[in-house]
């Protein structure tokens, strides 16, 4: 797409501050986000184009794996070898071939672990830059922010944001901190959170001090789910747990995993006594169908590349409930898009594309969006503190005041 007039600006504007405050709203974050993070940054998450070196089997993994992901319009990637190899670990092990299973399962194991370091450097990046204030990071607050905060401050009459991604980094909770907001997620305790099938309904409220009545919603919660896992999601005796693996830590760090294909909650993973396919992915798929699929809801994809078949299936059964819409933001030209077009019903009326470097990046993207209320106030306060100093305590405490005001 060329550069956008002024008129068309206005246009898009005017069209997404009306589509943001929707009945229902769902934000599906891919990793583009994490990408144009890595630009600002100067370290990008690790990239997909990486193998599984299983030794004998190396060349049977990946054409299964290519094959798989050739019915998706793409070319196969990492993911898709460890999903091959993990098939390939279970046919082994029915027929008793311990040995070939076991090597298996070690390439499974470096494949997984040079992806964790891979998360973890990208993290330790950002962290870096964030307690050194460079200008990089004041980037990342300022864009962050207001990527996310129009979609996140949404009237109190409305159903909360519902904000997903596929990425295993923890970029988005390290952008919650900074800006204040509240992440409502399935996860239960303080010392050890462990997921749970039951927490899907909690919600956060507040009684004003002299009013009496029903207690009134929290600003700035946000309903959050990683369909894909976490990078700190562990499987510790059956259940998931949500370790204390700090922003960035080291390889060496006790809570990185040893061995990532028996206890990291990543993506496709056996996680030992854990039927994968069934908890917790399972779960979080329900609540992102149960999310999308219902009248009256906007689905927003921001750096998604459509290559993920579960959520491309919840997608299209969306699109089959008329009063439902679908807009796909992307730098970058998508032939997994295509591909997902030819084969579901996709109605001109129901789905909106703002692809191109003029409107798909993060940057261009931001500059499309409304302004919140409190965000000249905020952008204000953060330059005359960064001339005055004392910037990282204000920020933090104007940020919580953006997150919580209409």
């Amino acid at each position: 797409m060329a550069g956008l007039g002024s008129a068309e600006q206005r246009k898009i504007e005017s069209w997404l501050a009306a589509l943001i405050q929707t009945e229902h709203l769902a934000l599906l974050l891919g990793n583009g986000i994490s990408s144009a993070v890595g630009h600002l940054i100067g370290t990008y998450p690790p990239s997909m184009a990486q193998h599984v070196s299983a030794g004998d089997e190396t060349d049977l993994i990946r054409a299964h794996a290519e094959g798989s992901a050739s019915q998706l319009g793409r070319e196969a990637n990492l993911e898709d070898e460890i999903r091959s190899s993990l098939d390939l670990l279970q046919g082994l092990r029915v027929l008793q071939e311990t040995e070939r299973a076991e090597q298996v399962r070690a390439s499974v194991d470096e494949a997984m672990t040079g992806l964790l370091s891979g998360v973890l450097a990208f993290e330790k990046a950002l962290g870096t830059a964030l307690r050194n204030r460079t200008d990089a990071a004041l980037d990342f607050e300022r864009l962050i922010g207001r990527f996310l905060m129009p979609f996140a401050s949404r009237p109190t009459q409305r159903d909360r944001l519902h904000l997903y991604t596929t990425n295993y980094d923890r970029l988005l909770e390290a952008a919650a901190d900074r800006l204040g907001l509240r992440f409502l997620d399935r996860f239960v305790g303080s010392l050890e959170p462990r997921f749970s099938a039951s927490r899907i309904d909690v919600d956060l409220h507040f009684a004003p001090p002299g009013v009496r009545g029903e207690p009134r919603l929290l600003d700035g919660v946000v309903r959050f789910a990683k369909l894909h896992g976490s990078v700190d999601w562990m499987a510790d005796g059956g259940k998931i747990v949500r370790s204390s693996l700090p922003l960035g830590a080291d390889q060496e760090h006790p809570m990185f995993p040893e061995e990532p294909s028996r206890t990291a909650v990543i993506y496709p993973n056996p996680a030992k006594d854990v039927e994968t396919l069934a908890y917790p992915y399972s779960e979080l798929f329900r609540d992102f169908a149960a999310a999308v699929c219902r009248p009256n809801n906007v689905l927003v994809t921001f750096g998604y590349g459509f290559g993920d078949s579960h959520i491309n299936r919840v997608i299209a059964d969306m699109l089959t409930i008329p009063s439902t819409h679908l807009v796909v933001i992307s730098r970058d030209s998508l032939t997994t898009l295509d591909s997902f077009r030819r084969a579901n019903s996709y109605p001109p009326g129901q789905t909106t594309e703002l692809i191109g470097a003029s409107v798909g990046g993060l940057a261009e993207f931001v500059d499309l969006m409304p302004m919140t209320l409190t965000s000249p106030l905020f952008e204000a306060q953060t330059a005359y503190l960064e001339k005055v100093g004392g910037h990282e305590q204000a920020v933090a405490g104007a940020a919580t005041e953006q997150g919580t005001t209409q």
